[in-house]
């Protein structure tokens, strides 16, 4: 019987120390492919921050929502035909002031957050722009991004594009460092979704007088944007 399980042993072993040997014979290349894509953005973003202050609470949200429905009804008047008018961050605070170390309760603050979202800044971006400068006493500031859809139509092509880059990473450490029979292991893609990094137009704009409104329109000139992806290849080479 002892006989048996030492022979046990020694297969076991054998096989295990085989297995090492295997794995460390084994040879890779891990490398990341990368892909770039620049392109003009086509969606633009307005922020527009509404706040109204009042001795009563519901007379400063009264005047918020006056407010709100105004630029609601200009921007359907309007010539503006393809936005999205959300709202967010609805709040009414107490108006606290502060003074000399000692603070003062004097009324109510109520704020919101207009978003208008334009799917053809071309024609509209201007058009929305002034019907905001007609309200008085409100900022907003206007950003660029690539739309969804926009980003899933390169999609295809950017992983493409990646997996290119990685073939040609390992091939090249391959040719450098003299490597023979190279083939890929493993691909290992996290995400089908390219990764977007939107730069947002660094100005801001608040209610221009009606005498430069008549003079000058604002224009805007957009940056091109990037759309990246990436992929983790194993190639392995040798025998």
């Amino acid at each position: 019987m002892k006989k048996v399980l030492l022979i046990i042993a020694v297969i076991w072993t054998g096989c295990t120390t085989v297995n090492a040997q295997s794995k460390a014979s084994e040879h890779h290349i891990a490398v990341t492919g990368k892909s770039e894509i620049s392109i003009k953005p086509d969606e633009a973003i307005i922020n527009v921050r509404l706040k109204n202050k009042a001795m009563k609470a519901s007379d400063a949200s009264a005047m918020l929502n006056k407010k709100t429905n105004e630029i609601e009804a200009q921007l359907k008047n309007s010539k503006v035909k393809d936005y999205e008018l959300t709202t967010s961050n609805y709040t009414v605070n107490v108006n606290r002031i502060y003074t000399k170390g000692t603070s003062k309760d004097s009324g109510y603050v109520a704020s919101q957050n207009l978003k208008v979202t334009l799917s053809n800044p071309l024609e509209d971006l201007v058009k929305v722009v002034e019907v905001l400068n007609k309200n008085e006493k409100i900022m907003f500031d206007v950003n660029f991004s690539i739309s969804e859809k926009m980003a899933e139509k390169y999609e295809a092509q950017l992983l493409e594009e990646a997996l290119h880059d990685a073939r040609e990473k390992a091939e090249l450490i391959a040719s450098t460092m003299s490597l023979d029979h190279l083939s890929v292991a493993s691909i290992n893609y996290s995400s089908n979704t390219p990764i977007t990094f939107p730069r947002p137009v660094q100005m801001q704009y608040m209610r221009v007088e009606k005498s430069m409104a008549a003079d000058q329109e604002p224009s805007f000139s957009p940056e091109e944007q990037k759309l990246t992806d990436e992929v983790n290849v194993i190639f392995s080479f040798g025998d």
